[in-house]
């Protein structure tokens, strides 16, 4: 399995012949290709880009999202926290996300938002999106974390640290820095202050899981 940081809070995922994409926004066109399957964690520009979308969508690619996301792209199938769906050897399961560093109050809206679980050759991915640690995940330890770190509008490093250190994956990624807030220093900070193995990506690069 690769993943592949995209920039942001954007990730492809590459699992047997499936090809996944978390919340299609940051990178060139030329990185998005028809998928498997595009999870989109809110209706929100910087998660959800209709042009990367249409870039990444094929004949038989399955799109999920929150309630709202459903009624802003056609065909779009909703996820709920605590849902489970099956795409061939894939499980998706839908996280309960809560930020409570956003300044917009939609942010706090039921289904506005949502966080995923990849299940796929025996690994387990936990795509936080834009969330705030919740208690039903300390002790996950899932192989991957993929948690924001940039802060402003989610965490900041040291908070976040604090978040990866409750969860205790295998592999932290730090996200949502490098654009449009958080910077390479908030990333290398997390990587300072997280009591687990971090690893910073660049946008393009990928790690094996």
């Amino acid at each position: 399995m690769r993943l592949t940081w995209l920039g942001h809070s954007s990730i492809k995922i590459e699992t047997g012949s499936q090809v996944i994409y978390i919340d299609p926004y940051a990178g060139p066109d030329e990185w998005y290709k028809p998928a498997s399957l595009i999870l989109i964690s809110r209706f929100h520009f910087d998660h959800c880009s209709q042009e990367k979308v249409k870039k990444a969508t094929g004949d038989a690619t399955h799109i999920l999202g929150t309630t709202e996301v459903a009624s802003q792209i056609y065909p779009c199938g909703v996820l709920h926290a605590g849902e489970s769906k099956m795409f061939n050897d894939v499980e998706i399961v839908g996280m309960p996300a809560t930020n409570p560093h956003a300044d917009l109050p939609r942010h706090t809206e039921e289904d506005d938002s949502i966080g995923f679980v990849i299940l796929a050759e025996k690994k387990t991915i936990y795509y936080m999106s834009d969330s705030d640690y919740l208690p039903q995940t300390q002790d996950m330890k899932p192989d991957i974390l993929l948690i924001a770190a940039g802060g402003t509008y989610t965490a900041a490093p040291k908070e976040a640290a604090k978040n990866a250190q409750l969860i205790m994956p295998k592999l932290a990624i730090p996200i949502h820095w490098g654009g449009i807030v958080g910077t390479r220093d908030d990333a290398d900070l997390f990587r300072e202050l997280a009591n687990v193995p971090v690893k910073i990506l660049e946008p393009g690069s990928s790690v094996e899981i």
